[in-house]
């Protein structure tokens, strides 16, 4: 190798080793967001993943004496609110990397047709280029 090659090869393996130390920064945010809410005056309280997976419920004894419609009214709401601040939080850790729609689309795990789109296009000019 040349100087100049050895020395492209360190930048680039400088500036991977920042990208993974990067990745490995986000990653570590992402496994401490969560959401949580409260519903009923405080007599219900949840925590929540960022796709709204609740990992831990909180009935206050009073909450079982409410009619269980009611009861439930409140247990959803409180994981939606939950959930919406998960996201917040979320989108501030990864926004700088996923643009929001694209956040929202990965979250309520549906993909867009511009993106399916553009993979399609994508793989029909490799596709293209390799025949």
């Amino acid at each position: 190798m040349t100087e100049s090659s050895d020395q492209w090869v360190e930048q680039l393996r400088g500036e991977s080793i920042r990208q993974l130390e990067a990745i490995q920064q986000m990653q570590d945010e992402l496994a401490q967001v969560y959401g949580e809410a409260e519903a009923a005056r405080g007599l219900v309280s949840v925590r929540v993943t960022p796709a709204g997976m609740p990992t831990r419920l909180h009935l206050d004894a009073e909450a079982t004496r409410l009619p269980p419609d009611e009861l439930a009214d409140h247990i959803m709401a409180a994981i939606g609110d939950a959930t919406v601040q998960a996201s917040q939080r979320m989108q501030a850790v990864v926004g700088q990397v996923v643009p929001a729609d694209e956040l929202d689309a990965m979250m309520r795990g549906t993909v867009s047709e511009a993106d399916r789109t553009s993979v399609r296009e994508q793989l029909d000019a490799l596709r293209a280029e390799v025949r």
